[in-house]
This record gives C-alpha cells, sequence and structure tokens, in this order.
C-alpha cells in the first residue's frame, strides 16, 4: 500500500515537473519580458540604474502584444547611445519614470531620440528614467545627471503618479525616495536601500517566471496579490507609515495636502541641490489624454487634476518654464482624431511622445541649449 502511494507520489511530482519544464521551453521561445535589472540603489548610487550594454526584450500582458527589444547603454540606462562624462558641451537631460524609460517605445521614436536626433554630432541628449520613480526620485536624478554628465538643461516630465509615490505613506517599494511627516509637520527625504536577492537572481534566469511575473501578474488579481505577497517576504522591512483617516473625503483631503506639501519641497530644493537655476529647467506635466468636454470637466476636479493645476501654478511663480501636454495633445487630436496611448498599455504610445519632444522644441530652454 505504502510503495503504492509512494509510487503514485513520485508520479504527480514527475508530471508537475515535466509539466513546468515544457512551459518554460515555450516560454523561452516567446518575448516574455527580460526585466532590466535593477542594480544596488543605496547611499552611494542614490538612484535606479539597470545592469549595463545589455539587451533586453519588452512586451506587455499576458498575450504579450508590442514586444520589442531594447538596449541598456554602457552607464545602465534605456538609450541606444553611450554616455560620456567629459562631453565639451554640455548635454541636454531628460528626466522620468516609465515614460522616459520608455521600454515599450523603440528609442529613435521616444522624446529623448527624437531631440538627439535634431543635434549636430558635438551635442548630446541623455536620458535618465526609471519605472515607478516619483518627482522626488528626479531630484535625485537631476543632480546626477548635473554633477556627473555636466548636463546643464533638464527636461522633466511629470505624470499622474509622481505626487502621492513621493510619500511613504502611500507607497513604500525598496529602491526609491521617500518624504516622511515629521511631528512638526515637516518632510523628511529617506531613501529605502535596495540590493539584489538570490531569490531575484535565481528566478530571473527562468522564462516562466519572468513571464508570471512581469507580464500575467497586472492581468490577473489573485495572482498579482500572490506575487506581493512573495516580493515582501524577500523585500527589505517596511518602515511603519502613520494610518489613513477612517473617512475617505478626509483621507482624499489629507492625499492632497500632503502631495502639496512634497511638491513643494522638490520644487524649493532642486535649484540648490542640483546647482542650476529655474531657468535651466522645463517641466512636461501629462495631459488628461481626454477629449469629451465632460468627462474633461469631472477628471480636473479629481485628484491628479487638483495636483496638476497646483504643480503648474507653483512652478510657474517660481520661475520654472512649464510645457502643459494637454495642449499638445487637444490640437493634434481635433487635427487628425490622434490618440496618445496604447490601447492595452496607459503609456504614451510614438505620437505621446512626438507631441512631447514638440513641447520641447518649442520651448525657451531648448532655444537656450541650441545656443551653446
Amino acid at each position: 500500500m505504502l510503495g503504492r502511494m509512494l509510487k503514485a507520489s513520485a508520479l504527480i511530482v514527475a508530471s508537475i515537473v515535466f509539466c513546468l519544464l515544457v512551459a518554460e521551453g515555450v516560454c523561452r521561445l516567446l518575448p516574455v519580458q527580460t526585466g532590466r535589472e535593477v542594480q544596488t540603489v543605496d547611499a552611494s548610487h542614490p538612484f535606479i540604474s539597470f545592469k549595463p550594454n545589455r539587451e533586453f526584450t519588452f512586451s506587455n500582458g499576458s498575450l504579450l502584444t508590442n514586444a520589442r527589444r531594447g538596449h541598456i547603454n554602457n552607464f545602465g540606462f534605456v538609450n541606444d547611445e553611450d554616455y560620456e562624462t567629459d562631453d565639451s558641451h554640455p548635454p541636454l537631460a531628460v528626466i522620468g519614470d516609465s515614460y522616459i524609460e520608455a521600454a515599450m517605445v523603440p528609442y529613435p521614436l521616444t522624446v529623448q531620440g527624437r531631440l538627439a536626433a535634431r543635434q549636430p554630432p558635438n551635442r548630446r541628449v541623455y536620458s535618465f528614467g526609471s519605472s515607478g520613480s516619483s518627482l522626488l526620485d528626479y531630484l535625485y536624478y537631476a543632480v546626477e545627471a548635473h554633477r556627473h554628465f555636466h548636463a546643464d538643461w533638464l527636461v522633466i516630465n511629470v505624470v499622474n503618479n509622481d505626487f502621492d509615490e513621493m510619500l511613504l505613506r502611500y507607497k513604500q517599494h525598496p529602491a526609491f525616495h521617500y518624504l516622511v511627516e515629521q511631528p512638526d509637520g515637516s518632510l523628511t527625504p529617506v531613501l529605502l536601500e535596495y540590493h539584489p536577492g538570490l531569490p531575484r537572481k535565481v528566478l530571473r534566469h527562468s522564462a516562466l517566471a519572468r513571464y508570471l511575473i512581469f507580464n500575467v501578474s497586472n492581468n490577473l488579481p489573485i495572482l498579482s496579490r500572490t506575487l506581493a505577497i512573495l516580493r515582501r517576504l524577500i523585500e527589505p522591512l517596511r518602515p511603519a507609515h502613520a494610518a489613513e483617516p477612517s473617512d475617505a473625503e478626509a483621507a482624499e483631503q489629507l492625499k492632497i495636502e500632503l502631495s502639496k506639501r512634497a511638491t513643494l519641497y522638490v520644487l524649493d530644493h532642486l535649484p540648490e541641490q542640483v546647482g542650476l537655476p529655474v531657468s535651466r529647467v522645463l517641466f512636461l506635466i501629462d495631459g488628461y489624454r481626454i477629449f469629451d468636454p465632460a468627462q474633461l470637466a469631472a477628471t480636473r476636479r479629481g485628484y491628479f487634476g487638483v495636483m496638476r493645476t497646483y504643480f503648474i501654478e507653483q512652478a510657474r511663480q517660481r520661475g520654472y518654464e512649464v510645457a502643459d501636454l494637454q495642449d499638445w495633445f487637444a490640437r493634434r487630436h481635433a487635427q487628425d482624431g490622434s490618440v496618445f496611448q496604447f490601447p492595452d498599455d496607459g503609456h504614451w504610445n510614438a505620437l505621446g511622445h512626438e507631441e512631447a519632444a514638440n513641447a520641447v522644441l518649442a520651448s525657451e530652454l531648448y532655444a537656450d541649449f541650441q545656443k551653446q
């Protein structure tokens, strides 16, 4: 009896292993995401960069749509061009999150790729972007761009989740900077360090694991929650943060208030920490990409609408140049009905990047950059 049970158990295990091996083999033949392999983020390297000098594969969702290959350059950024630290002409730096990392768009069609293509051989455009970064993380990218690469002109792209994700109260993921509320009402920056662990290094070698983590998890809520639990088991412990008010309206108002204070922190600290005047910074702020008047009016009253308006007002009051991409998207949409994001991905498509590049080309900052 025991022998038959052991034999049956062994057969079940062997069948499972066989199915997993078949699935692994199939995934290796498909354009499964490879990831970009984030390197250590700590006080000596306080921003996300990737394993340099390598190719990666991007695809979206469980159906592997928009599959393409991309390149990570010599300094670990998603860019087809290598960077130099002793460039005779200070470059222009384009900074942002996944919109600027732009793994889903061919480099020549990105904001930075389009701008770089217009430059003579002695003038460069560098990009610094990573998925999940917030407005606060852009501050540290800007410091790196200016101090290490001598970029004297900065284009910083701002999108809808850049405001609340600066706050440890609303996000606690390693590799990013956050602002922590103090008893006196001030905000203090903190970096949650990231050190790649053995489980990540092992799982990265499995195409099946990458498919489940990078491609499938966003489409299946149950799997997403399961993977989130597993991530918590292999990530550093997260610092505790204050509890949310139980009332939804009060919680929303608190988020707006804290996000406004966090926004002012970045706007006020950027010139001093980076070492550039506000005239050398252009903020692109993403449009709603909604053109129906009723829907647009409702969206303007929401969290992003409130923060978007506040950011534009406060940045301009301090002398920063701001390009409102809603204006650019609306004009293009009225001309030919263009849409500016992928049907199954909220990021800009090539047309979104084109209009963002047009906004940069029309800016005072770009005119100043051209004079060097």
